[in-house]
Formats: C-alpha cells, structure tokens, sequence
C-alpha cells in the first residue's frame, strides 16, 4: 500500500472549542472522516487537531492517545490565533512534543490547513509503516535466532563477504561463538578434506549472483569433520543490485553416514545371486536386486510398486498372501516354497524368507524378503526319495530269496551232517537278517530326518528310559541295564527317541567285546546348572568307539579313510540334531564310551497327569 492511498484512508479527530472553527475545519477535512475527542481520543485516528480551549479541556486524552500510540508517532496540531507563531511555540513550550507537534496560525487559507494536515498524516503512515517494518524485522531476527538450521548474512559489498549475521543455529553446527563468526567469510570452515570442485561451484555462483547447493565436508572448531547442506541465495535491493548472500546450513553428517550404509547394502544385495526384495506396508515392491530378471525374467523396474503376488500364479500367490498376513500377525519370520515359470518354461523352485525390518530413514517397518532357489535340491531329494523306496523294496524282497536259500542250505547241511554248510547258512542267515534290520532301521529313521518334516514331540525322558529299559532288559538278557533318572524330565526331542534309545543300547551291546555287557542309561534335567537343557546318555563298559569313526562323527561324513561300521549311529544323530538337539561322546573311565544327547526344554511343560511318549 502507498503512502500516499494510506493518507487517504486517514482519520482526524477535532478537539475545538469554538463550534464556528468545529463546523468550517469538519467541512474542509470531510473525506478524513472526523471525529470529536469527548473523554478520549477515539480508536484509529491518526491525526488530532486542537484549538487553545480544546488543549486546556482535553489535555488528560491527548497525552494518553500518545502514550497509548508510543513508539509511533502521534501528531497533535494546534490552531492558534496568534499571528506570531514563534510566541504560540514560547506559550507552549511545556507542551511541546508531550501534546503539541505542529502550530498553525488562523485564519489562513484552505489549502495552507490542508496541506499542513497531509504533510502532518504523511509523517503519521511514514512513522506507521516504519513500525511495521521493524516489528517484521525483529519477527524475522527472532525466527532466525530460534530457526533449526544455521542461517547467516554476508554482506556482498565487500569483496570479502564478511558475516554481518549468524544464529544460535550456526553457532551450535560450527562450535564458533558468534563474537568468532561475525567479521569472517565462511571459508574459515573449509579444511583439507573439503572438495575443491565444491568450493569453486560456490565462488561460481556467487559470482553469477545466483542461488547454489552443495553437500560439502566442513571443520568445526573443534577440528572434527562434519557434512554441511549449504545453500546460499543472494538478497537484492529495490534496483535489483546484490547487497546480501543469506546461507542455510544442515549438519547432515548422520544423514550421509545412513546414505553411505545404504549403498553398502545396496551392493551387497546386487552381489547376491538369488532375488532380493523389499516390500512397503501395503505389500508392494520397493526394491529387487538385478538377480530378479535372472530368476524370474522380470526387470527391477517393471516390478517396482507392484504387489510382489504378480509373480505368481492364483495357488501360489495365495501361499504368498498367507505368509505376508502371517508375518503382520506375529511380526515372527515366515517361510515359505514357491514354483515359478521362467522364460523358457521351466518351474523353479524357490524358498522365500519374510521377515520384517526397520530401515534407515523409513516411516514404517518393511518386509524385507530373502529368497533361495532350491529347484535341484528338490530335484535331489525327488530322485533319492525314489531310490530310497526302490532299494529298500528291492533288498528286503532279495533278502526274502537269500534268507530262504539260507534255510535250504540248513537243511541239507542237517541232511549231510556237514558242519561247514550249518555254519555257512548260519552266517548267510545273520548278515542277511542284520540287513532286514538296517532296512526297516532306515524305513522307520526317514520321516524324523526330514530336516523339513515336523520331527519334534515334546516328551518326558525320564519315564521314556525307564520303559525302554524293560523291554530292551527282555531284548538283550546278557547284559545288565540301569536307569538312572528324576520322576519327570520333559524334553523337546525327536518322535522317534525310543527307536533312538534302543539303536544306542543295541549298539552297546553288539560292538561289546565281554559276555556281560553293563549299559548305564541316564537322565540329567540339570546339566550345569542350565535350567534351558536335558541330556539322555547312554554308557558302556566296552572297548569303546574306534577315533576314525568319532572323527567321522565330528565331521559330519565319512571318507574312504574315516568311516563307520553302521548306520544306526548315523540315524540317531540326524534324528537328533533334526529336532534341535545335540549329539556328541565322551570316554567313560577306565573303560567304554558315553554317548551324550542334549535337548532343549519346552516352555510350558506338560503336566504329570498328562499322556507320555
């Protein structure tokens, strides 16, 4: 708005005694809207004009309308008969700037009251637009102080570019007091590993005049490092000319530190070669790795913001939903297998691995999704899963024929009286019916070394030895066998633990080199103190088990050189480890080994009226 518009808009109130002077001065200032001052000078006057009886009557509302209006400018104008102004001044004196600004002789001509009155109204708006510009300037000085970012003015009139302002802010980015920082351009916090191609983008554009914004490593005084977003835009006066560059300055050392990590992730997931996604919390793809379009023959890009389902078709899209709905559930990380169709038309296998991540600068916890081809594992255990039906059916129906030959030969040795064809089909009929019992040994071993199968009871040791004990004491009636066990101890374990307790005792006894093999089965619930575990052992006073074969054991398979004799142990191990357990030996002393199989107790025991294993 002008001033001279805001002249216009003025209002004028009138404190005259004489009604004449009242009635001509209301008609000659009628489009200022006047007013009269009864017992205060109403609101939104600018301008009061005043005769020597009305200074005397409305003292008390002229000096309150002035101190009312302080800091601004408040103009009283007396009207004075008086042909010498200068005696009018003398007579006034006390009242002088207190209620009095401006005197003016009268009679006098129209246009000199009226513009003695416009030039009195102008100092008014000048005086109220001057108020209004500092109140906006001690806003902005207040705002700056209190603002989050540093904030600085250099004054562009010097070729040097000194700081004329810098805030709380700045101070406490840099660690430079302010009595430090005023004076001094910026480049003081440049140091040796500040970018020189950064800092000529600077001097570029303030030399251009124009805005820039740069990430550049700055020094505080401390001498630490820290990254500084600098902005800087140049201020210009009302002929356009530069006067000020105003910077903005962020500490965003965290910022890129979290920028740094990311691109580390960012290259380690590029680096995998099985896809790799990342999903919002409405389930849609934010990322994939470029092993995608390997895999699936689908681009990271094309997929980006799509439902990560529109790989799939219906059934397996459903599997993906239910593990998607599981993980929002639970917040517990889902798995699941799912068949793709590549390019060429191949089903692919593949294990997804939900779970859910809060990543860096993200609003809301993602899915992060990690998946593994298993196509020829799947494909490996399909044709060992045949070859495993097919041996086992063909050896126990070869087994059959050699066991019947077996008797033939017991016949005709009976028949002869030949000792040599009894001991020969006495042999045939041992190997042949230790490998019926290998057979059916691995028949009832394969569901509970499905590592994928559900192999885990929870079950009470204590009362599984000590009825294993019974019928492996009718089983094996030469050698002695004691239990040593609490009431109850209840064990996660595999669902075949009494097949696993028996192999063991069956293996005690068979490798044994005395007529009276003594075998120790023991339940410990407290193992060194840990409350979490159970150990089932087995002891013997045998020869104990062959270092190639524990060495075997240890390395988890065999070789040419380091093997076993059997299978059982090797059953009993996987059936162990598959439900989470441990399995390992010590020596008993002075003689014979102990096999040592530790379990983990269950959360929420069963009680002892419920059913056992």
């Amino acid at each position: 708005m002008s001033d001279e518009s805001a002249v216009d808009r003025s209002r004028v109130a009138l404190c005259v005694a004489r009604p004449r002077n009242r009635e001509l001065l209301a008609e000659l200032l009628a489009e200022y809207d006047p007013v009269d001052v009864t017992e205060s000078v109403p609101d939104g006057v600018d301008l009061c004009i005043v005769d020597e009886g009305g200074l005397d009557s409305d003292r008390g509302a002229l000096t309150e309308w002035k101190r009312r209006e302080q800091p601004t400018y408040a103009p009283v104008l007396l009207l004075t008969e008086a042909r010498n102004t200068e005696a009018a001044w003398s007579q006034h004196d006390g009242a002088l700037g207190e209620r009095v600004d401006a005197i003016q002789s009268i009679p006098a001509p129209k246009r000199a009251i009226r513009s003695r009155v416009e030039g009195l109204l102008r100092s008014r708006q000048y005086a109220l637009t001057a108020q209004e510009r500092l109140e906006q300037l001690e806003l902005y000085e207040r705002a700056m102080d209190g603002a989050t970012v540093g904030i600085t003015i250099a004054d562009a009139t010097d070729p040097e570019l000194p700081l004329v302002y810098a805030n709380d802010e700045f101070c406490e980015i840099t660690g430079y007091p302010i009595e430090e920082a005023i004076g001094r351009n910026c480049r003081y916090l440049q140091g040796e590993d500040t970018d020189p191609a950064t800092v000529d983008r600077i001097r570029e554009a303030i030399r251009a005049e124009t805005t820039v914004s740069v990430d550049i490593r700055n020094y505080r005084k401390s001498g630490e490092l820290f990254w500084n977003a600098l902005e800087i835009a140049p201020v210009r006066d009302e002929a356009g000319n530069v006067t000020h560059f105003l910077g903005f300055q962020r500490d965003i050392t965290e910022q890129k530190k979290q920028e740094m990590l990311l691109a580390q992730h960012e290259r380690i997931a590029q680096s995998v070669g099985n896809p790799v996604f990342v999903l919002d919390e409405h389930d849609r793809v934010l990322y994939a790795n470029s092993a995608l379009e390997r895999a699936f023959g689908v681009t990271p890009d094309a997929i980006e913001g799509e439902p990560l389902t529109v790989l799939f078709d219906e059934r397996q899209a459903r599997s993906c939903r239910a593990a998607l709905s599981a993980l929002d559930a639970t917040g517990d990380t889902q798995m699941c297998e799912l068949t793709v169709v590549d390019r060429p038309g191949r089903e692919r296998a593949f294990q997804f691995h939900f779970q859910q991540e809060s990543l860096l600068n993200a609003p809301a916890t993602r899915t992060v999704v990690i998946t593994q081809e298993v196509t020829s594992i799947r494909q490996h255990q399909n044709r060992l899963s045949v070859l495993d039906r097919v041996l086992r059916h063909n050896i126990r129906n070869k087994l059959n024929v050699v066991l019947a030959y077996a008797d033939e030969v017991r016949d005709r040795a009976r028949e002869s009286d030949s000792e040599s064809l009894a001991e020969a089909s006495s042999r045939i009929e041992m190997a042949a019916m230790e490998l019926l019992d290998l057979s059916e040994a691995a028949r009832q071993f394969n569901q509970s070394i499905d590592p994928e199968a559900d192999n885990t009871q929870v079950a009470d040791l204590a009362d599984v030895a000590r009825r294993s004990a019974r019928g492996l004491r009718s089983r094996f009636p030469q050698a002695t066998i004691e239990v040593n066990a609490p009431e109850t101890a209840w064990a996660n374990c595999p669902k075949t633990i009494t097949l696993c307790l028996a192999h063991l005792v069956e293996n005690a006894v068979a490798h044994h080199d005395r007529e009276d093999p003594r075998i120790v089965i023991t339940v410990d619930d407290d193992t060194d103190g840990d409350d979490d575990s159970v150990e089932l052992r087995v002891s013997d006073d045998g020869p104990g088990i062959p270092e190639a074969e524990r060495l075997a054991f240890v390395r988890g398979s065999e070789s040419p050189l380091q093997h076993t004799q059997g299978i059982g142990l090797w059953l009993v191990k996987w059936a162990v480890m598959s439900s989470g357990g441990t399995f390992s030996f010590t020596d008993n002393e002075p003689r014979g080994t102990t096999v040592v199989l530790g379990f983990n107790r269950p959360s929420n025991p069963p009680s002892e009226s419920d059913g056992r294993d």
